[in-house]
């Protein structure tokens, strides 16, 4: 079932129900989803922005210091 179908599907279905435990329970699945997209959001950008931070500041590795480090690591 393609998503155009699933959304037609699961609309009707709801229309027909009176059960406001129900419908309530379902509105918060749908916030829970939107609220996690929103943070998601919000911590990509966070974590853009501290990245920036750590390259205007010189703090990164480069890759054969990565490199170097990893093969440290296997032989310990």
């Amino acid at each position: 079932m393609n998503t155009h179908t699933l959304k037609n599907t699961l609309i009707s279905e709801i229309s027909q129900i009176d059960d406001a435990t129900f419908l309530s329970a379902l509105k918060t699945i749908v916030d829970s989803r939107k609220t996690t997209a929103e943070n998601s959001s919000e911590v990509y950008n966070y974590d853009i922005t501290l990245s920036k931070e750590d390259i205007q500041d010189n703090s990164f590795y480069s890759q054969s210091e990565v490199m170097t480090e990893i093969e440290r690591w296997k032989s310990v």
